[in-house]
């Protein structure tokens, strides 16, 4: 090794007196490699942790061998690319015992002022059961979605009380929804949920088979299903359903639906039976009233002005994937099916067929046509129609696509679509 080579610097092994002498150097490069050398003694990092050049700030930020208190002086960097290097080292150590300067960084980064940094350690602390209360309620309670959203949704830390609290809190948009997808949900909270009237968590609830629901708070939203299409579907599903709530849904829910309550196992033969003439009479009305209607045409009718739109952002470059992953993560599932139109070039009507056909390759296969990740196609299915996850289309183990491009094209040809062509290219969003 010579002292002047840094990237040999960085490599090498070096004892305290060679290190010290090196990270004097008035070569930023030589100090930058003393910075990331993981074999340097704590209290050196501790000193290049101050040091004017960014590089060498952010060295000591990515390495694993600064000290906690060197890592406490990074978290109050004025520089953002310093803290959200720290941040995402962190995220991936083990969680800090209480008291612990380690814990104080944590503590620093949560509060952070530039959202990417607090985001970071919301994801490594959203599953950790012995996370610190402190940090995971502020997290929870973060004004941006990206941050509160996987706290609320997984965080075992998390007590009923403290979701309450936030329910009552008017908290950021989409953190409600986030609540009701929670692994278990108690009945105090699922009475908070649909007492807020937000229609999107309350359709996430029902989804929610663990969501404990109290037999008339079903009756209820039974009801107020008339006026809010996308409960029925989970309704039909719900594990308290009841044969007299069962008849009652049959009287009231979309005719697409009926044979899905015909088609459970837990009803008794009289309720089928009563079930069935139900069915059977609006099956008879339904045909009489809507004889040939063109409703697909009237459909897309309906949503030529925001596809328009839509299309209008896509040429712009403005409807990229990380956008479209924001309006899935905030449940949006109208934008999402006129913007996958609008980048495939497909109808809004056949979108709409595909994700109602809960067909996981279809579903993929719609994305692909957009030209999207496997990635967000896996959340695709997640988010817009709740396929458990054991039926769900996982990426490959090289993050594409599962499938052949063969049967993505003839899962779109089963929709009447013609797959002659390449799927749309990806966007990226534009600078400025």
């Amino acid at each position: 090794m010579t002292e002047s080579d840094p990237a040999a610097i960085q490599s090498a092994e070096l004892d305290y007196e060679t290190a010290r002498s090196l990270s004097a150097s008035t070569d930023s490069l030589i100090r930058q490699a003393v910075a990331a050398n993981q074999s340097v003694s704590p209290e050196i990092l501790y000193y290049l942790a101050e040091d004017s050049d960014l590089a060498v700030r952010l060295a000591v930020a990515a390495n694993p061998s600064c000290p906690a208190k060197g890592n406490l002086l990074l978290a109050e960097d004025p520089d953002r690319k310093v803290r959200t290097t720290l941040a995402a080292k962190v995220a991936n150590q083990r969680p800090p015992r209480r008291g612990s300067v380690a814990k104080q960084v944590l503590e620093h980064l949560a509060k952070d002022q530039v959202v990417e940094v607090r985001a970071i350690i919301s994801a490594a602390l959203k599953d950790v059961a012995n996370a610190d209360p402190v940090i995971i309620s502020r997290l929870a309670r973060d004004v941006e979605f990206i941050v509160a959203g996987p706290i609320l949704e997984f965080s075992p830390v998390l007590a009923d009380q403290d979701l309450l609290d936030i329910i009552a809190s008017d908290p950021v948009p989409g953190a409600l929804a986030a609540i009701a997808r929670r692994s278990y949900v108690a009945p105090a909270v699922t009475n908070a949920l649909v007492a807020s009237n937000d229609t999107v968590a309350i359709t996430h609830m029902l989804r929610n088979g663990n969501a404990q629901l109290q037999e008339s708070m079903l009756d209820s939203l039974i009801e107020k299903s008339v006026h809010n299409p996308a409960w029925q579907e989970p309704l039909v599903y719900r594990p308290e359903l009841t044969e007299r709530s069962a008849l009652r849904l049959a009287e009231l829910v979309a005719v697409h639906l009926l044979e899905k309550i015909l088609a459970r196992k837990d009803l008794s033969p009289e309720a089928v039976r009563k079930v069935a003439h139900v069915v059977g009479e609006r099956l008879r009305q339904q045909a009489a009233v809507e004889g040939d209607q063109a409703s697909d045409q009237k459909l897309e009718q309906r949503y030529a002005a925001r596809l328009e739109a839509a299309r209008a952002r896509h040429e712009k470059g403005q409807l990229d994937e990380l956008t479209m992953m924001v309006m899935l993560l905030v449940d949006q599932p109208e934008d999402i099916i006129i913007a996958l139109a609008a980048r495939s070039g497909l109808p809004v009507t056949t979108a709409m067929n595909i994700i109602e056909s809960q067909t996981p390759r279809a579903i993929c296969a719609l994305a692909w046509a957009a030209g999207m990740s496997a990635t967000f196609a896996k959340e695709l299915q997640v988010r817009t129609v709740a396929l458990p996850l054991d039926k769900v289309l996982q990426p490959s183990e090289t993050g594409g696509f599962a499938v052949k491009e063969s049967d993505l094209r003839w899962q779109l040809q089963l929709f009447g679509v013609a797959t002659s062509g390449a799927p749309a290219k990806k966007t990226e969003p534009q600078s400025g």
